[in-house]
């Protein structure tokens, strides 16, 4: 059983996890065609360098910030515990509004690539359908990043159920069988459910309820992190999660081997499926078995804006498939450019959004503009910590930062 509490020290670590967290997923998003395919039209030779690209990046991905955003849940109720319907209430706001916003936002705005790329009566009767609406509102379907905020909100249901995790760490350990329910239930719905509409629900349930052992793994984790894990300590944890994450990566590189020759991304079975969604563990395992090291500061001024990055990407690679449209680019260059222009601009659009008073809230960097309730503000005493006043989604609070207390 855990049971400790812990100092004041600014979580640099954490800060740092968001970061590569978000530069990440971008990475991986620039490394598919206009299509979202891994370029099956041509040399298998010429898919080498963005397929590793992916494959590393991949090492961070959407489960990751996933964990993150409970362990950071998990630290905001230790703080500060609050009721099961009070901390609904708060995270419906926090992500629940801004999904509203962006769901709509998309879904017009994917009419800006239909039209460039010649499909546009498509996509208008899509958007005639109210079923797409359903859809787009229930399974975030409206882009393919946007079904992130109601898997967190449908998985923070269930905290009540990672408490016991932070007592107990062990229990960590059930995203594993978690994992193969869902592979097991994915296989046989595939099977034996024969209308789409149906399977998609179905399919989307019985991933939130295998992600369940991301909560159980997150919270596990900040159960460790509170016993005050000494320099030594830390450094083992993190020589065991190096060690077993290149034994991962090797197996990674097995599956990079066959996209490369295929041009097909498949379907992860498997070995590939268990460590495709166990990486995300163990990276984070690493970033906190790093809270000793000496990171900046400055990291939180920056780590604040992730979560706008995450939004805004698909948006800006969107515009970046017009603009190289018709260019003949290595695929390789195409890769390139195409992540230094989304990694850049995105975090460029977050930055600015969350200047506008009116707007910052959709980034999460803002109160809501008709919500009559203030959210308190807890300012941290570190001079360098210019971010220790400012909400974020991510963080999963009402203004208060990430610090060890």
């Amino acid at each position: 059983m855990i049971n400790t509490a812990v100092k004041a020290i600014r979580m640099n670590w954490l800060d740092a996890a968001r970061i590569a967290a978000a530069f990440c997923i971008i990475a991986i998003h620039s490394t598919t065609d206009s299509w979202g395919r891994p370029f099956p039209d041509v040399q298998s030779g010429e898919r080498l360098f963005t397929v590793l690209f992916r494959t590393t990046a991949e090492l961070v991905s959407t489960e990751y910030f996933i964990l993150v955003s409970l362990f950071l849940l998990a630290f905001k109720l230790e703080r500060k515990p609050l009721g099961y319907r009070d901390t609904m209430k708060l995270q419906a706001r926090r992500l629940l509004v801004p999904f509203a916003f962006w769901t709509v936002f998309y879904a017009l705005f994917q009419l800006f690539k239909a039209y460039q790329f010649d499909y546009q009566d498509s996509v208008m009767a899509l958007l005639m359908n109210p079923a797409t609406w359903v859809d787009y509102f229930l399974l975030g379907s409206s882009q393919y990043h946007m079904h992130f905020l109601p898997t967190l909100f449908a998985l923070i249901l269930f905290h009540p159920l990672y408490k016991l995790a932070s007592r107990y760490p062990l229990l960590g350990l059930t995203v594993i069988p978690l994992l193969f329910l869902r592979d097991y239930l994915d296989s046989w719905l595939w099977g034996h459910v024969a209308n789409q509409e149906v399977l998609e629900y179905l399919i989307r349930m019985v991933k939130i309820l295998s992600y369940v052992g991301y909560g159980m793994a997150a919270y596990a984790l900040f159960g460790w992190w509170k016993t005050q894990l000494d320099r030594e300590t830390s450094m083992r944890i993190m020589g065991f999660a190096i060690f077993a994450l290149i034994l991962c990566f090797m197996i990674k590189l097995i599956q990079a081997e066959q996209i490369i020759h295929t041009g097909d991304f498949g379907v992860r079975k498997g070995a590939f499926y268990y460590v495709h969604y166990l990486v995300p563990v163990l990276s984070l395992s690493i970033f906190m078995s790093s809270q000793h090291f000496n990171w900046p500061d400055k990291l939180s001024l920056w780590s604040k804006y992730t979560f706008g990055m995450y939004l805004v990407h698909p948006a800006i690679i969107d515009i970046y498939d017009a603009l190289v449209m018709g260019i003949d680019l290595q695929i390789y260059q195409y890769t390139v450019f195409k992540y230094l222009f989304a990694a850049s601009l995105s975090l460029g659009a977050a930055v600015l959004i969350g200047k506008i008073p009116f707007m910052a809230w959709t980034v999460g960097l803002g109160p809501l503009p008709f919500s009559s309730k203030k959210p308190v503000t807890k300012t941290i005493n570190n001079p360098e910590n210019s971010g220790a006043s400012t909400p974020a989604v991510l963080d999963l609070s009402d203004n208060e930062q990430p610090v060890r207390g």
